[in-house]
Order: structure tokens, then C-alpha cells, then sequence
């Protein structure tokens, strides 16, 4: 049984400190590379499974680096919202309880697909989608407006287009995050042997 341990702010602060570059690195290779899906959540996601600041931490710092040092837009960090949704729910769903259940994983991947979808559907058409400089994954921009083209309002379109796009990507990030997290909290746990050794 796998189960989730309390850990302090300082130790949540360090391990957002690490994985706030992994994650933007991972974004930003994702990219790079014109992956088909955003990649952008997990490292927020492993975070969250630590605690809920370490995910708020991961969120924030990820967002502040994309707006100002990749995107060069503030508006951007409206994003962040997205990622502290993900946090929430990590915790509502999975980590308030005390063992892992596959089921509550697969609840955590299909709720925060649905509410990051709107998240970011509202996000983009309020903010982005008058811009000059397409900011959208190619893929989303791609389905956005094959649907549009159908007489469907731009904002439904933004989120019906992020529905396959985000559940792919959630429950990539999940999985891999909890792999992150399983990985991280042995190494706590040999750390901790060594210290009573």
C-alpha cells in the first residue's frame, strides 16, 4: 500500500525549487519538439502529490518563467489558474486521503481535464484569440478553428478542442507525476535511514 505522508513546508518549498525548471523544460522541450500536447503539468502534478504549497509553488514558478522569459506576456500567467486547479484537485480527490486508489487517479485525470479544458477555453478566448502572435499548441489552434468553421462560438470551440488534447495530457502528467512522487519519497526515505544510522 502506497500512502501519502505529510511533509513541511521547508522540504514542499526545496522540492518546488527543483521541479519548477523540470517543468518548464519540459514544456518548453515539448514544444520544441511539436509534441501535440502541453506537457506543462507534470512536475505540478508530482508536486501536488507532496502537498498542496508544493504544487501551488511548482504553478507559479512555471508561470512566471513561460510569461516573461518564454511567452513575453503577463497575460499568460492567467494560466497559472489552470495549474492551481490541478493542485486542488490533486488534493480534494487523491492526497486528503491516506492510501493511493487507481480510482481516485482516474477521477483526478478525467475532473481536471473537463475543468482545466474550461479553464483554459475562457482563458483564451477573453485574452488570446485577437492576438497578433499565436500563443495556442498547434494541435488545440488546429481544432479550435476546423470547429469554428462549423458555426460553433469560439469559446465552446477552444474547449471541446482541449477535451482530447488535455485528457491525454493529465493523464500523462498524473501518472508521471505519481511516478515522480513514489520515486522522490524513497529517496526521503532513504535519506532518513541514513540520518538514524
Amino acid at each position: 500500500k502506497m500512502t501519502f505522508k505529510k511533509y513541511s513546508l521547508k522540504t514542499q518549498f526545496l522540492i518546488s525549487l527543483i521541479f519548477i525548471p523540470l517543468n518548464f523544460l519540459s514544456a518548453y522541450i515539448s514544444e520544441q519538439l511539436q509534441v501535440p500536447f502541453f506537457m506543462d503539468m507534470i512536475f505540478v502534478y508530482a508536486g501536488s502529490f507532496f502537498g498542496i504549497p508544493c504544487g501551488l509553488f511548482v504553478g507559479l514558478g512555471h508561470s512566471l518563467i513561460a510569461s516573461f522569459f518564454w511567452w513575453h506576456n503577463i497575460l499568460n500567467l492567467f494560466y497559472c489558474i489552470c495549474c492551481f486547479s490541478g493542485t486542488f484537485l490533486t488534493w480534494f480527490i487523491v492526497t486528503r486521503h491516506k492510501e493511493v486508489v487507481w480510482f481516485r487517479l482516474l477521477l483526478l485525470i478525467f475532473v481536471s481535464t473537463v475543468v482545466i479544458s474550461l479553464e483554459g477555453s475562457i482563458i483564451y478566448s477573453t485574452f488570446f484569440s485577437t492576438a497578433e502572435e499565436n500563443t495556442e499548441l498547434t494541435t488545440v489552434f488546429f481544432l479550435t478553428y476546423t470547429l469554428v468553421l462549423q458555426n460553433i462560438g469560439l469559446q465552446l470551440s477552444a474547449f471541446f478542442a482541449r477535451l482530447p488534447v488535455n485528457l491525454f495530457d493529465k493523464a500523462f502528467a498524473v501518472f508521471v507525476g505519481l511516478g515522480i512522487f513514489i520515486g522522490g519519497k524513497k529517496l526521503f526515505a532513504k535519506g532518513e535511514l541514513k540520518k538514524v544510522n
